[in-house]
């Protein structure tokens, strides 16, 4: 089966690890789920430890990363769900919406397998660009902005649609796109950008990196971006949707 990660997560394990604080902000959705299907899983971060869940991953690379004691896993995608009506009360997906090729046939395929609800982890293109997509790398914002589902989009597909903003710790332990907002250097390290699905081809003479390391040297990235360096969480756009699926 071929799927982008396979190319691009061969060190998610060691980049994109559970950080428990926003664990804690997903997991808190989840209560009460009798049997979950997570989406698009990946080596398995922010699955609950103690739940009924099954595990749904293209990518044969990412599958081998999971840790020997997580979920049982079934290679598949988003878009074709080999599972029967109803199988699960409970649909989870981090950050891989955007990653889907057919949105509306995944949706549909999410209500037809899920009973109750579904949770998801994405990015509101509504929010607007961060620093470094504002200031940096405005190539990312323009493509996220094109691939993230929309609130209305979701409206579409599913009732009862709700979203939560997830706050983003200054030292978050996951590396995804926003996850170094207070750590500028660390988007100059490639391995932390070989994790980011949307900087894999962004090398270290980029000209938005360039302009980035010399600010960061000379002060002004600190000065410009003076509001952020107080806080301690962050909130950069990405969300928590809960919705009602529409079962049938």
């Amino acid at each position: 089966m071929s799927a982008k990660y396979d190319q691009i997560g061969t060190t998610y394990s060691t980049t994109r690890q559970t950080d428990p604080r926003i664990a804690e902000q997903i997991h808190a959705q989840l209560i009460g789920a009798k049997r979950i299907i997570n989406i698009g899983a990946g080596t398995g971060s922010y699955e609950p430890d103690h739940a009924d869940l099954v595990a749904v991953e293209p990518s044969a690379k990412m599958i081998t990363q999971r840790r020997p004691d997580a979920h049982a896993v079934v290679q598949a995608s988003a878009e074709q769900l080999p599972f029967d009506d109803n199988s699960f009360t409970h649909a989870l997906t981090i950050l891989s919406m955007h990653h889907w090729s057919d949105k509306p046939k995944a949706f549909h395929e999410i209500n037809r397998v899920t009973v109750e609800r579904f949770v998801a982890v994405t990015w509101n293109p509504e929010f607007g660009p961060f620093w470094l997509t504002r200031d940096y790398l405005p190539e990312i914002h323009t493509d996220d902005d094109q691939n993230f589902p929309t609130l209305d989009e979701l409206k579409r597909h599913f009732d009862k649609v709700e979203s939560t903003p997830l706050l983003i710790p200054a030292d978050c332990k996951d590396g995804f796109l926003a996850a170094y907002w207070k750590r500028p250097e660390a988007y100059l390290d490639q391995q932390n950008r070989n994790s980011i699905s949307v900087c894999i081809n962004i090398k270290d003479d980029h000209e938005g990196l360039t302009r980035l390391r010399k600010d960061i040297d000379s002060g002004a990235w600190a000065e410009k971006n003076r509001d952020v360096l107080d806080k301690e969480s962050l909130d950069a756009g990405y969300v928590i949707i809960t919705a009602k699926t529409r079962n049938t």
